[in-house]
């Protein structure tokens, strides 16, 4: 009775072993199944969708304007998304560091007063705001649509969000207005402000034109063809003012 019993015992750990072992394949199997094969889908509604690096960071989103992702610089978001107003949809792109350093939005919409619509590809300078872009802006049929290649500050733009998020807290109205003016004097003085150096385009005039701008920003350069189809090279001083002009009947 004892042998039989420690033959029994035996088989069931027999049994046992083989059983588990046969679970491990086929769920080794169905495994490695899964990682081969991407799920694929006809049709998908969604309203944001995040694309992420194996360990979670976050590197894309595409969204609809709700779910537009605040900025996120130095790891931290700050509701400041700037733009027209109009309601914005598109791609967000994120660098190594997890901050926002670009995008694709677009938008459009019928007014009182006719339509508005805008669409831009940006890309931002390391830890700071967009310095090329790509845009397009239509009010009513005034449309401005062009390259730009924009001078920005070696200072972290970081600084800049923290500073306007401390002004934005501020509940009275003449206080909060006095210290955004300050705000602006003092990053202008250090040089903090976005200067414009470039512009290729159509404006919201008819002309095309080509603008090239000093370091300050100041127009010096100006190339153009005017809604009647009359070309222009006009050379301007660090005011604004026309300093020598030619036309293309010279």
């Amino acid at each position: 009775m004892e042998a039989h019993l420690r033959r029994e015992i035996i088989r069931l750990r027999r049994t046992t072993t083989m059983a588990i072992l046969l679970l491990l394949v086929v769920s080794a199997s169905a495994f490695w199944q899964g990682r081969a094969r991407a799920t694929k889908f006809d049709e998908i509604d969604v309203q944001r969708i995040n694309v992420r690096e194996p360990n979670g960071k976050l590197r894309l989103t595409i969204s609809n304007h709700a779910r537009l992702p605040d900025v996120v610089v130095g790891g931290e978001s700050y509701p400041l998304r700037g733009g027209t107003g109009v309601a914005s949809a598109g791609l967000i792109f994120f660098n190594d560091e997890g901050n926002e350093d670009g995008g694709l939005v677009w938008a459009g919409r019928k007014t009182s007063a006719g339509h508005e619509a805008s669409a831009a590809l940006t890309f931002d300078q390391f830890d700071q705001d967009e310095t090329v872009s790509l845009e397009y802006q239509d009010a009513n049929r005034r449309r401005h649509a062009g390259l730009t290649v924009t001078d920005r500050s070696d200072e972290p733009i970081q600084i800049f969000a923290e500073s306007l998020m401390a002004i934005r807290a501020v509940t009275d109205t003449a206080e909060r207005n006095r210290r955004l003016a300050k705000f602006r004097e003092s990053a202008e003085a250090r040089g903090g402000f976005a200067t414009q150096r470039l512009f290729a385009g159509k404006r919201s005039d008819r002309s095309a034109a080509v603008m090239l701008s000093d370091p300050k920003g100041h127009p010096r350069l100006l190339l153009s063809v005017d809604s009647l189809g009359a070309a222009h090279i006009d050379f301007l001083n660090d005011s604004g003012r026309v300093t020598r002009s030619l036309t293309g009947s010279e």
